[in-house]
């Protein structure tokens, strides 16, 4: 038969604590004992603090650092408009050079941020002397009334050789055409129509008939030449005749940002160019509501052969 153990519990070696017990504040103090031996010294927790020299340095050092940070800011928030505005100038480029391009004509929310287009034009008749000399400033409703007499009217070409309605040999040049316009990228509370804090800019756009003439390789009459070389340069010359007559040279150039003041519209200083070559039949129209009657828009699936 097995008999239990019995474990007896071993005195401790260390002890006994003094257990402190917690008495409501409203107790009587006579009643909270401390035990002795255990003194408690006012240096035992000390006070500690910023000086006034040091609270001083602080304030020094966050001065400066603030000033740091507002010197600078101005130049950033610069910067930043700066790239915006490139930004927006960079797809303004590429949307007039396409409208341009294509001959868009449907594009008549136009109006509603082309303030004004600025043509000076030169008409006459070959052979005879003296001529026409249009100025004009077309507005929405006092010019222009739809996005295709403002592509027309920013199609303008430089210079153009070409036979009226009463068969007569015409010069048409185009000595300025200039609009101001309203950013049509940007933000969304621009998009407002006549919004005179919307970001500006002039365009001014310059269509050049292209010239390939190059040197001799085109002359085909001077004289002796052997006949696989009157070839060579009879066929380069009629190359070039009917890129002449169909490839123009577009350049839009955009100058911003655009100022109302008391004394008239000023332009900043910031320019940029845009060119390209443009393919295709430059078709002329007549309409008799605008001060510049003519109008111009590139057929790029069209091309005209001539002698």
């Amino acid at each position: 038969m097995k008999t239990a153990k019995v474990h007896q519990k071993r005195p401790s070696a260390q002890p006994p604590r003094e257990r402190w017990t917690s008495t409501p504040q409203h107790a009587d103090k006579s009643l909270c004992t401390r035990p002795s031996g255990l003194q408690v010294s006012a240096m035992a927790l000390p006070n500690s603090a910023f000086t006034m020299v040091e609270i001083a340095i602080c304030i020094a050092i966050i001065a400066f650092a603030l000033v740091a940070i507002i010197g600078v800011l101005p130049t950033g928030l610069q910067v930043q408009k700066q790239n915006r505005e490139d930004t927006i100038i960079q797809q303004e480029g590429a949307f007039w050079i396409e409208a341009i391009r294509s001959g868009a004509q449907g594009l008549d929310y136009l109006t509603n941020l082309v303030d004004v287009i600025h043509t000076e034009t030169f008409s006459q008749v070959l052979g005879q002397p003296g001529g026409t000399l249009t100025m004009a400033d077309a507005t929405y409703g006092q010019g222009f009334r739809n996005g295709r007499d403002i592509v027309g009217l920013l199609s303008l070409p430089k210079l153009l050789f070409y036979t009226n309605e009463r068969g007569q040999s015409m010069l048409f040049k185009s000595r300025s055409t200039f609009a101001f316009v309203r950013a049509i990228a940007g933000s969304a509370i621009e998009k407002v129509p006549k919004n005179d804090f919307a970001f500006a800019y002039r365009i001014t756009t310059e269509l050049v008939p292209f010239s390939p003439l190059a040197g001799f390789n085109t002359n085909f009459n001077v004289p002796n030449l052997p006949p696989a070389e009157w070839e060579a340069r009879s066929n380069a010359f009629l190359r070039a005749t009917l890129l002449r007559q169909n490839a123009y040279e577009l350049k839009v150039t955009f100058a911003w940002p655009v100022y109302q003041s008391r004394t008239g519209v000023r332009v900043g200083n910031n320019r940029k160019t845009f060119r390209t070559l443009v393919g295709g039949a430059l078709w002329r129209t007549n309409v008799n509501y605008l001060q510049q009657r003519e109008l111009f828009f590139i057929q790029p699936s069209q091309f005209t052969v001539g002698q």
